[in-house]
């Protein structure tokens, strides 16, 4: 987790800062070919140098930020998850479990999309 060593120090509540540390070791771990880098102060995942999601830190919640375009395509299960969502992300309230399963399906999601993107983000 170097790349993200200093954004997780800066989390104040260690138990918040343990769960950031849970989802981001999750797919690390999960998605090896991905590179952790942070920008906008934001940790992201990065696939052939196009975005692929963003997890952040709030007070109330882990944003996970996937994109429009995917937020539209997982709109039902995020919902069916639980999950309040604006049209560029959806909230992990910090004492509910992840479902990791809709997580694994929205990045699976954005790598195949965006597997011959050459630009950062979607045009």
């Amino acid at each position: 987790m170097n790349a993200f060593s200093t954004y997780l120090a800066e989390i104040d509540q260690p138990d918040h800062r343990q769960r950031m540390e849970e989802i981001l070791t999750w797919v690390r771990e999960t998605f090896p070919q991905m590179e952790p880098v942070i920008k906008w102060n934001t940790p992201m995942f990065t696939d052939h140098g196009t975005f692929i999601i963003g997890i952040s830190t709030a007070k109330h919640h882990v944003s996970v930020a996937p994109e429009e375009v995917t937020m539209v395509h997982f709109a039902d299960q995020i919902k069916e998850a639980g999950y309040s969502a604006t049209k560029g992300l959806f909230r992990l309230p910090w004492k509910d479990p992840v479902n990791y399963e809709l997580l694994e399906g929205i990045i699976t999601y954005n790598m195949r999309e965006k597997a011959e993107l050459t630009s950062f983000w979607r045009k």
